[in-house]
């Protein structure tokens, strides 16, 4: 019996002393969550008082040993806004990776979530540590890098789309040669909004674009040179003068693979603007009313450029380069040639008062005629002489 009273009363101090324990240990996350709460209620740090010493401050607390400390102070100085950047630079400065990771997710999403003009240097600073870093803190920056710029491009594009620009695949002249290429195309769908264009920078992965219309002018020309894999430019069907600043917008680029000028007047002045710009392959000149002696300037500044120079007239054919005859591979819809009933493997005899031999003499013959000129065109079918008046075209892509 006394066994028995003495035990329940070490079971109960025993109870009791547990009990006792349990109230005095608060985890430590719970005790750092309790602190923040409090910081909160008390508004210790607020946008509208935010200053540089609040920066430095939550800045300090990046590499707090509680997690949810580090949080809040993420999440504080992205409320601070981007003028916390170059201070962020500095703690990065420290070598701390917690610092380091934390303060490069801050300047993406600063990057990501405002407009590029409006970022306060956000990418330039991200672009700067990648090229200019090593170890860690470029590898960090240049990730971050990746993901601003597939924000960036995705939104370019949706952004683009609904100002009227088309963005996708479509048929794409060079040097008069069509194919069927990725390309962005800001022609008379384009709701005139120049602001917007701003957002070329980020359409990455296209490489040719087509200008045409009221889109010719020299606030559309200098965005599309900040696209990023820009190599061929198509100016098309103006009938309006157009501006010097149209061209002389391109001469900042770093190289130019191919210009195509269609159905544009050029004056002496822009044809003087063109012979500086960074082409390196082929410049064609179709329809222009330039005179051959500004097209021979053109060559002399820049020698070993594939020019064509023609008067407008497309006929609308293509023959096997490789032949001594100019016999028919392709017939175009919508042009001169399909009016014609020209076919697949006829082969051109003649155009005009001109003999043809092969696809260069056809195309020389061609090029002396402007649209809306009628000629006519001999050719073979199975052996037997036929003719057709054709009215030239101009050279239209689909």
């Amino acid at each position: 019996m006394i066994l028995s009273i003495h035990s329940s009363r070490f079971a109960g101090l025993l109870l009791l002393g547990f009990i006792l324990l349990l109230i005095s240990v608060v985890p430590a996350d719970k005790a750092a969550a309790q602190e923040l709460s409090g910081e909160e209620q008390s508004g210790e740090v607020t946008v509208a008082t935010a200053s540089k010493d609040t920066a430095a401050y939550w800045i300090t607390q990046l590499s707090h040993e509680h997690y949810l400390r580090r949080e809040k102070a993420s999440q504080k100085i992205k409320q601070l806004g981007p003028a916390v950047i170059p201070d962020l630079v500095t703690a990065m400065n420290q070598g701390d990776l917690e610092v380091l990771e934390r303060s490069v997710a801050v300047i993406s999403e600063f990057a990501i979530s405002l407009e590029p003009a409006d970022d306060g240097n956000a990418w330039i600073t991200l672009k700067n540590m990648a090229e200019n870093s090593v170890g860690r803190r470029a590898l960090a920056a240049k990730a971050a890098m990746d993901e601003v710029a597939e924000s960036r491009s995705e939104r370019a594009e949706g952004l683009l789309v609904a100002a009227g620009l088309f963005i996708g695949d479509g048929d794409f002249s060079v040097a008069a040669s069509q194919r069927l290429l990725p390309l962005v195309e800001v022609g008379d769908g384009w709701n005139g909004d120049v602001k917007v264009l701003r957002w070329l920078e980020w359409a990455g992965g296209i490489g040719h674009v087509r200008i045409s219309g009221k889109a010719i002018q020299g606030g559309v020309l200098r965005n599309v040179a900040r696209m990023p894999d820009l190599t061929a430019i198509a100016i098309v069907n103006s009938d309006a003068a157009v501006d010097d600043e149209v061209f002389s917008s391109l001469s900042d680029m770093e190289r130019i693979e191919s210009l195509d000028i269609r159905y544009v007047n050029l004056s002496e002045q822009q044809g003087e603007i063109i012979s500086r710009l960074p082409l390196r392959t082929s410049l064609t000149l179709m329809g222009t009313n330039i005179t051959s002696a500004a097209v021979e300037k053109i060559r002399s500044r820049l020698p070993g450029l594939e020019i064509q120079f023609r008067q407008g007239g497309f006929l609308g054919v293509s023959c096997y380069p490789e032949e001594r005859e100019c016999r028919v591979n392709m017939v175009y819809p919508n042009t001169a040639a399909a009016d014609a009933g020209l076919m697949f493997r006829d082969i051109i005899i003649g155009a005009g008062e001109n003999e043809i031999s092969d696809f260069s003499t056809l195309q020389k013959t061609i090029n002396k005629y402007q649209a809306g000129d009628e000629i006519e065109i001999r050719f073979l079918r199975g052996g037997k002489l036929l003719k057709a008046k054709v009215t030239l075209r101009r050279l239209e892509e689909n």
